[in-house]
């Protein structure tokens, strides 16, 4: 095909080492510390006393996730026109609109955790996109824009529920990093669909949306799934996403080279 002879190996990409899954300790001094940003304000009124976003201490002094707790969506972007963030936005209000409403209803009713949504990046189209925020009237979901440092990034990826990619390829044959470094945090992804996305998120560790609606629907599936702490979809694709993360770059590409 290229002129290319002998034995062909696909090296799939994997995040570094220190991406991972940080412990409920960990997450607990993260967020701790996350919440004095003043970027990360729109978020702190999810926390209270011995709480941190996620965690909470107990009466022992132990530290322990938070039951019931909001659910920490993360995504990042270069705030370009290439990503559509009016889909995720979108998607959030109808969130909102049913967890309202379920969380109102006086009869036998599932209710739905609060969003915490943060998102992540620098570009263009940043301040268009937080202006739309500042508009927003939503009740049960909460979003804040930020701008971590490198040390932070990893962290926060590593102590999400959920990562969200708006990523579109114009090729249709490149494979967002951002997803490889949310699979290699431990982290199941809902990914804007095109061609090629299947090779990275698979029915193992995420979904994939087309539309706000779909990925709306993903959310609350997740969030119901989540709270329950049953053998459901959350939990699947939580295991999924920790496979992913067991293998890391520089494992995945010693492996690869003792295939020859």
């Amino acid at each position: 095909m290229c002129g290319c002879r002998g034995q062909l190996v696909v090296l799939h990409d994997k995040a570094p080492r220190h991406f991972r899954r940080l412990g409920v300790e960990e997450i607990h001094q993260l967020w701790k510390r996350l919440l004095s940003d003043p970027q990360l304000e729109p978020l702190r009124q999810l926390s209270a006393g011995n709480e941190s976003l996620l965690t909470c201490r107990s009466s022992d002094g132990t530290i322990e996730m938070r039951k019931p707790r909001p659910m920490l969506i993360v995504s990042s972007t270069s705030w370009t026109a290439d990503e559509d963030f009016s889909i995720l936005l979108s998607a959030l209000k109808l969130y909102d609109t049913k967890a309202a409403s379920r969380n109102a209803c006086s009869g036998d009713c599932v209710t739905l955790p609060p969003l915490a949504v943060l998102i992540t990046g620098k570009g263009p189209l940043r301040e268009h996109y937080e202006q739309e925020i500042s508009q927003m009237e939503l009740q049960q979901v909460h979003i804040a824009t930020a701008w971590l440092s490198a040390e932070d990034y990893p962290l926060l990826l590593g102590s999400a529920d959920l990562g969200v990619s708006m990523h579109t390829s114009s090729s249709g044959l490149d494979l967002p990093m951002k997803v490889v470094d949310m699979l290699g945090c431990g982290t199941p992804v809902c990914a804007y669909r095109f061609s090629c996305i299947n090779e990275l998120v698979t029915e193992a560790n995420g979904l994939v949306f087309d539309s706000a609606e779909e990925l709306a629907q993903h959310v609350q599936d997740l969030a119901e799934s989540q709270l329950s702490e049953s053998d459901g979809i959350y939990q699947r694709l939580f295991e999924g996403a920790a496979t992913f993360c067991s293998i890391d770059w520089a494992t995945n590409y010693k492996r690869t080279l003792e295939l020859f």
